[in-house]
């Protein structure tokens, strides 16, 4: 009998979760984790003989399964409070609400450096015949820059090291040593987001200043822009991984003057403004997307500084946030992201009037990017 009253407990348990998870809404980006979640894979018969059909129902169920988000966070609060766990997720639990992600640097790792650094060379040397000439700034992670945040018995490759490398076998091209004025400038006062991968705007500045130097132009000093915070609740890329309970929020905030508060026009991929901030990104998760307009495939920022000089910024996201300060410099600030390009990038250089090329990469999506490659095609 009491075998009976179980059975009939686990299947109408049971019954419930399919019922609810049957009719429980169904999202296609989740907010929390900042990622497009996974759908109904197509079924053919190939792809259910190689397990890749079974694989994606997987992917969509665990994906969209009701309170998931609860789940997650519950699940996150008994790995690190209650069995003491050092990371969740593939992020670090560090001091003082720091956040890392892993980062690791082996054979594969060392291959997609050696691939990227020769592209950049190939390109700067495509340059060079036509006398512009091309920067390189190899940018550390928070978790170099902030390794005594990390917690204990955690050892992680020296990224200053990886740079040094990368700086000593590219060719062509002026690299820009940003890592030593990062180290001795986070030491007053913190250059990266907590809860983030990214600089913030503190840390963007230092990285201008040693561009300048490199290129031999005058920065703006900081004294000439006014610091205003724009959101003091932003739970970055880190935070989406690690699925934390009462996370303390990083703040946002930007340096601005007239210059890059009055641009004469922002070209992005699906939009025309007349603003380097998109205000709007500060009311969803995705508050870094609120430099630049998020990811684009291209972005031309039309500044009202009449010197006719234009840069060309190879990148990835880091160099979004650096868009407040590259502007002050140039009358035009292309950024290109070979993620979401596809062409000729030497004729993009010539039809445009280009006088100075800039790449800036971090070193972890630096060693994990394959997209560089594309750059020198055609």
């Amino acid at each position: 009998m009491k075998n009976k009253i179980f059975f009939a407990i686990f299947m109408t348990v049971w019954i419930v979760i399919i019922v609810v998870n049957f009719i429980w809404p169904k999202q296609t980006f989740s907010q929390e984790e900042n990622r497009m979640l996974a759908t109904i894979p197509r079924f053919s018969f190939e792809s259910f003989v190689n397990g890749d059909y079974l694989n994606g129902v997987n992917d969509y169920i665990n994906d969209h399964f009701a309170f998931r988000n609860i789940y997650l966070k519950l699940n996150s609060w008994w790995e690190v409070s209650v069995m003491g766990k050092k990371e969740n997720n593939g992020v670090y639990i560090g001091k003082d609400g720091y956040l890392f992600e892993k980062f690791e640097y082996g054979e594969e790792e060392k291959e997609k450096v050696k691939n990227n650094a020769s592209a950049i060379s190939n390109f700067a040397e495509t340059m060079q015949e036509i006398d512009i000439p091309t920067y390189f700034a190899l940018v550390p992670n928070s978790i170099y820059i902030n390794s005594d945040k990390l917690p204990e018995n955690v050892e992680v490759p020296n990224q200053e090291d990886i740079i040094n490398t990368v700086y000593s076998n590219i060719k062509n091209t002026k690299n820009i040593n940003v890592t030593s004025a990062l180290k001795e400038g986070n030491k007053t006062k913190p250059l990266y987001f907590r809860t983030d991968h990214h600089m913030n705007s503190d840390g963007a500045y230092v990285v201008y200043r040693e561009f300048c130097s490199a290129v031999n132009i005058q920065p703006v000093q900081i004294e000439n822009f006014n610091k205003i915070t724009v959101t003091n609740d932003f739970l970055g890329t880190f935070d989406s991984k690690a699925q934390l309970i009462n996370q303390t929020p990083d703040e946002i905030f930007v340096y601005e003057n007239e210059i890059n508060t009055n641009i004469e026009e922002a070209v992005y991929d699906k939009e025309t403004t007349k603003s380097i901030f998109n205000e709007e990104f500060l009311t969803g998760k995705d508050k870094y997307s609120y430099f630049l307009n998020g990811n684009n495939s291209k972005a031309i920022i039309k500044t009202k500084v009449d010197n006719n000089k234009k840069l060309l910024v190879i990148k990835d996201s880091y160099a979004h946030i650096m868009s407040q300060f590259l502007c002050e410099n140039y009358s035009e600030v292309h950024f290109l992201d070979p993620r979401y390009t596809n062409f000729a990038y030497k004729e993009y250089v010539q039809e445009n009037g280009i006088t100075d090329v800039l790449f800036l990469y971090n070193v972890s999506n630096f060693a994990t990017d394959t997209n560089l490659t594309k750059i020198c095609k055609n």
